[in-house]
């Protein structure tokens, strides 16, 4: 059975939400926020006010199992760790349906057809050698996937948003589940 509606959540100060809920006709249609913060805190009666219209209803949450990233601090390790929980406690408490996934599962599947690209020699690794530009790679498919899809927020923007990008993925992989 399909999903009325598939939530992508990029978790992070810089994430994003993206909800694809489906029309009259069948189709689905997608709606892309910034995460919910004030200041570097995330407000979480925003978070809640976001989901809350998907309340125990036929849908699905899905967002990044966190795991170990090399070199980034305790702080920004503590601080991803308390978003996504949050995220799950407000899953939990709509009794909307979620899952946690790793992201190397959504990109192989989302990565399909893209060409590896590579970060350059002044970006390189904490290895020294280089290393695999998810970032790159995830714009490419993103724009592959919906070409018309506008990756921005607000009417100035002209750079992509990496968290709408990752959180578009991440929906648009929950709806091929």
């Amino acid at each position: 059975m399909k999903h009325r509606f598939v939530i992508g959540i990029d978790i992070g100060k810089a994430g994003s939400v993206y909800i694809q809920e489906k029309d009259k006709e069948g189709n689905y249609i997608g709606q892309g926020y910034k995460m919910p913060m004030i200041k570097t805190e995330l407000d979480y009666l925003a978070l809640y006010q976001l989901l809350e219209p998907y309340e125990a209803s036929n849908g699905l949450v899905v967002f990044e199992r966190l795991g170990v990233i090399f070199g980034s601090s305790k702080q920004v390790a503590w601080s991803m760790g308390h978003q996504s929980g949050a995220v799950e406690m407000a899953c939990v408490a709509l009794s909307i349906p979620f899952m946690k996934i790793p992201a190397k599962e959504w990109q192989k599947a989302m990565f399909v057809g893209v060409d590896e690209i590579t970060k350059t020699a002044n970006n390189l690794s904490k290895t020294g050698k280089p290393s695999r530009d998810t970032k790159a790679m995830a714009l490419v498919a993103c724009k592959r996937l919906f070409p018309k899809l506008k990756l921005t927020f607000g009417n100035r923007a002209e750079k992509p948003h990496d968290g709408l990008i990752d959180a578009v993925l991440i929906s648009e992989y929950a709806k091929r589940l």
